[in-house]
């Protein structure tokens, strides 16, 4: 194999470390760049759909990517399983384990898609939705269905195709993911103005904004592994060994995303208990708003990851101390930087996006910006722990501020109003998940260091 056809991160100009930092700063900075425009082809879609599809269509659509987006562990947690057993083999340069993997868990998910794909072609044609939506009786039954049938198709492809974006984190290339991320938004966002414009009819213009980013994913994969034939996907690599491995790390992840997700999605619930269906809607408004801060939690987090991997596997436990230090340290800047923005011009944008002179309280506001303050400081240090697939420490943490933080969130929302929720929120990571994420990290480096003296 020739220096030129190895990933990124076998590159033998520059020491490990070089290259593992460059990725990684490439992978932060590349990823900013990737998650503005993600974020903004739905602001600039979502008009045009608006118009061209009426507001009954367009919102029985947003409730069919609303169910995608509650299904988004589908992969049952292969694909972090994945991220994370490729760290040793990008460490030894072990191709021939890389391959297995990889080509392992994409023969799962692609058996998984499959059987998406035949819940969608044999039950969702015959689904009665009015039965558990409320529809307007003028919606054509055909548009509903066809509408259904186009996004849950395209949910199907996109869990195997997205695997392409572990494995360039894995190797080094975060940033030709993020590369890829942007084309894909931008291709959206041209297709669904195209679609629209050439009134080519409501099926066209759905298919445009769902598969837009699907087929640039695909168009990865084949010119990713075309460059890289050492770990491409092969049946004759698949493994039942390697099956059960991802399994086993997949569904920790699995179990922790569920539990996270319901941790933090518990806060909308506990407004519609204690105040009404109004305060739900402004507090969602303002939760939304600050969420922007969670993304440069994930900028960092995520490239971070699978460079921990790597270098633990290396044994270079100095690399992972020295840059969890400046990650938490520039996390934190990142977010209190965003977050001061944010709360300077909270009511500005809210006004602009919301319109009618939307205003945001100063306290929800702050307080939001607490919490993610506390994500943004603990979230290098759980990397750490991820990369070895160390997760009983944030079992117990989030397990811990389920217990604490439910009724805690109740008790100050009813003292304090909305605002409070964050609050307790904040307070309930402050005692439980941060502890969590230092232990954690301890006893990870404890591990490899044990590791490495037998």
């Amino acid at each position: 194999m020739t220096e030129q056809t190895a990933p990124t991160a076998y590159s033998g100009t520059e020491s490990a470390e070089q290259s593992r930092t460059k990725s990684l700063v490439f992978g932060i900075f590349t990823g900013l760049a990737s998650r503005v425009l993600i974020l903004a082809a739905p602001l600039l879609t979502i008009p045009v759909t608006l118009h061209y599809l009426g507001p009954e269509l367009f919102g029985f659509w947003m409730t069919v990517v609303s169910l995608t987006a509650m299904a988004m562990f589908a992969d049952l947690g292969l694909g972090n399983g994945l991220l994370t057993r490729l760290a040793p083999s990008v460490a030894a340069r072990d191709f021939i384990a890389a391959k297995t993997l990889v080509s392992t868990a994409y023969a799962s998910l692609g058996a998984m898609a499959l059987v998406l794909m035949a819940f969608v072609i044999l039950l969702v044609p015959s689904l009665d939705w009015a039965a558990f939506l409320k529809l307007d009786e003028r919606l054509d039954p055909n548009a509903v269905r066809n509408v259904a049938i186009l996004c849950l198709t395209a949910f199907a492809v996109t869990v195997p195709l997205s695997l392409v974006q572990r494995v360039q984190y894995a190797f080094g290339d975060a940033w030709k993911s993020n590369v890829w991320q942007i084309v894909g938004a931008v291709l959206t966002v041209a297709a669904v103005y195209a679609a629209s414009y050439s009134n080519v009819g409501y099926t066209l213009v759905v298919a445009a904004a769902v598969f837009s980013n699907p087929a640039i994913m695909l168009l990865n994969n084949f010119v990713y592994y075309a460059r890289h034939p050492e770990i491409r996907p092969a049946f004759r690599s698949v493994s039942a060994s390697a099956a059960g491995a991802l399994l086993r790390v997949g569904l920790g992840f699995l179990f922790l995303s569920v539990l996270t997700s319901v941790s933090l999605n518990a806060d909308n619930l506990i407004v519609a208990r204690i105040a009404d269906l109004s305060a739900v809607s402004d507090f969602s408004i303002a939760t939304k708003l600050f969420s922007l801060l969670a993304m440069a939690i994930t900028l960092v987090a995520l490239p971070l990851w699978p460079a921990n991997g790597e270098a633990l596997a290396r044994g270079d436990t100095a690399w992972v101390r020295r840059t969890t230090r400046k990650m938490a340290y520039f996390s934190v800047a990142l977010v209190g930087l965003g977050g001061a923005l944010l709360l300077l011009l909270r009511n500005v944008i809210a006004g602009l996006w919301i319109g009618d002179g939307h205003t945001i309280p100063w306290e929800l506001a702050f307080n939001l910006v607490m919490w993610s303050l506390l994500l943004g400081f603990s979230s290098p240090f759980f990397s750490v722990q991820n990369s070895i697939g160390l997760l009983r420490y944030q079992f117990v943490g989030w397990v811990s501020f389920v217990v604490i933080s439910l009724p805690l969130k109740i008790y100050f929302g009813v003292l304090c109003g909305v605002q409070g929720i964050p609050l307790a929120g904040a307070i309930a990571y402050l005692v439980t998940l941060c502890p969590a994420a230092i232990l954690g990290y301890r006893a990870t480096l404890r591990s490899v260091c044990e590791t490495a003296k037998n």
